[in-house]
C-alpha cells in the first residue's frame, strides 16, 4: 500500500471512532433524560399533539370541544398542532444533544431543520412554579 493509502485509512479509523464516541455519547444522554417528544396544544385547547422528533405520532389527545367542530376545521386543526408539536420535538431534540456534540455537529443539525429553540411553554413546569411561589 501507498502512504496515501496508509493516511486515508487511519482517517478512515479516526472519523469512524469519532462518529462511534458522538453516538455513545449522544445515546447515554437520551437514556439518562428519557425520550425527547414535542407536544402542541391548540389554542383552546381542543387538539394535543405529542410526536417524536420527524413527526411520529406518540399520542393524540381530544377535548369535548373537538368534536363540535367541521369535519375539515378539525383535520386543519389537528395538521397545525401536529406542525408545530413536530417543531417543538427538533427543538428538544437540538438543545438535547448539542450538550454532547460539537458544534460542527450542532451546526448540522441545524442546517437538516432542528432548529434550537427556547423551550416552549411544555417544557415548564406549571405545578414546580406554583409550588414555589407559594
Amino acid at each position: 500500500m501507498s502512504s496515501y493509502d496508509d493516511h486515508l485509512d487511519a482517517d478512515i479509523e479516526r472519523a469512524d471512532r469519532k462518529i462511534a464516541e458522538t453516538g455513545a455519547r449522544v445515546s447515554a444522554h437520551i437514556g439518562r433524560r428519557g425520550a425527547v417528544t414535542g407536544r402542541a396544544s391548540s389554542r383552546t385547547g381542543a387538539v394535543t399533539v405529542v410526536v417524536q422528533p420527524g413527526g411520529r405520532l406518540v399520542d393524540l389527545d381530544f377535548a369535548p370541544s373537538a368534536f363540535t367542530m367541521k369535519p375539515e376545521e378539525l383535520a386543519a386543526e389537528i395538521v397545525a398542532v401536529a406542525r408545530q408539536a413536530t417543531r417543538n420535538a427538533g427543538a428538544r431534540l437540538h438543545s438535547s444533544i448539542r450538550q454532547v456534540v460539537s458544534p460542527e455537529v450542532a451546526r448540522s443539525l441545524t442546517e437538516l431543520g432542528l432548529t434550537p429553540a427556547p423551550p416552549a411553554d411544555e417544557d415548564v413546569d406549571w405545578a414546580e412554579v406554583i409550588r414555589r411561589t407559594r
